[in-house]
């Protein structure tokens, strides 16, 4: 008998798929309270004996991930936990494997945030902001834009976002160079290549998307030695963590025209202090880590559990397990 801990609104929206998968399984509900209920009933945390736990966006909504957390860390019993976030880099989930439970990441945000860089490059090249002027000025006003087409793209860090990126890129006819540590090559990559080589790259690609996990070696990565090799004009794109790039480096880059463009979605710390010399830089275009907000964003993430769901009963291969 297998018992979910499972936050309530998300039982009430996938009971009956659930059960679909096996109508055996068994619902520790969390409500919005933090209480913890089975047929209806409280139930203490060490009665709860969940196997399975998912930390879904609508945890986080209702302020209950840190209690979540320590619910799952407290029980004891729990083997698998799905969660909402790309990047494990927070510290609780080094706990979490520490106690031997398994781990699935999400891909639900990778087409929203896939789509949140092409919107925003196109923006940048085509320069919308100036056309929005001249529309308010009621200035007919001709402009010549920036293509995407056939431009270069290097994209640091080539998991399910990176990926999404890349099939985007290639329908512009872009050359995707993706960095892989493994270096294992890929359909979507022209060419992919490890950390250790992107330094002769940088000076050949029109656009960087920072798209890898925060860990020891990214951290910091994104440094003025890194800049000092990136081609003149080049853009910038960061939609991993905050704390990979440099950010007075990033800022002496783009006041020196070294980076054309910065479209920064991440930010060390969070949210970014008012006193950042970043938000009155005419070349950055700031979004306050939104970029996986799109409106299908959740529905993927219950299509993507409720499949690691039945892979878990099956005991098949769960997709991004860590």
């Amino acid at each position: 008998m297998t018992r979910i801990l499972i936050e309530e609104q998300a039982y009430a929206r996938l009971a009956s798929q659930l059960r679909a998968i096996d109508a055996a399984l068994q619902f520790i509900v969390m409500r919005a309270d933090g209480l913890l209920y089975f047929n209806g009933e409280p139930i203490t945390t060490a009665a709860a004996k969940p196997d399975v736990a998912w930390l879904n966006v609508g945890v986080v909504r209702a302020n209950l991930g840190q209690h979540y957390v320590q619910t799952v860390l407290a029980t004891g019993t729990v083997k698998w936990l799905q969660t909402y976030n790309a990047g494990l880099d927070q510290p609780f989930y080094q706990q979490i494997l520490n106690q031997g439970i398994r781990i699935s990441a999400s891909s639900a945000q990778a087409i929203a945030i896939a789509e949140y860089v092409i919107a925003n490059v196109l923006a940048c090249y085509q320069d919308v902001f100036a056309r929005r002027r001249y529309q308010q000025a009621h200035q007919w006003q001709r402009m010549v834009f920036k293509e995407l087409w056939r431009t270069r793209w290097l994209l640091v860090g080539f998991g399910n976002i990176g990926q999404a990126l890349a099939q985007r890129l290639r329908a512009f006819e872009c050359e995707v160079i993706a960095v892989r540590r493994s270096g294992q090559a890929h359909d979507l990559a022209n060419q992919v290549i490890t950390p250790e080589q992107m330094a002769e790259h940088l000076p050949q690609v029109d656009g960087v998307v920072i798209a890898c996990p925060l860990t020891n070696e990214t951290a910091g990565m994104v440094d003025g030695t890194f800049f000092q090799q990136l081609k003149p004009g080049a853009t910038l794109v960061n939609i991993a963590r905050g704390k990979i790039v440099d950010e007075p480096a990033l800022i002496d880059a783009l006041k020196q025209g070294i980076v054309a463009q910065a479209i920064l979605d991440v930010f060390d710390p969070e949210p970014l202090p008012a006193t950042s010399p970043l938000w009155d830089l005419e070349n950055v275009l700031i979004t306050p880590h939104s970029s996986n907000a799109g409106e299908n964003t959740p529905r993927r993430g219950d299509l993507l559990f409720l499949e690691n769901l039945r892979r878990f009963l099956a005991q098949e291969p769960l997709l991004n397990e860590a």
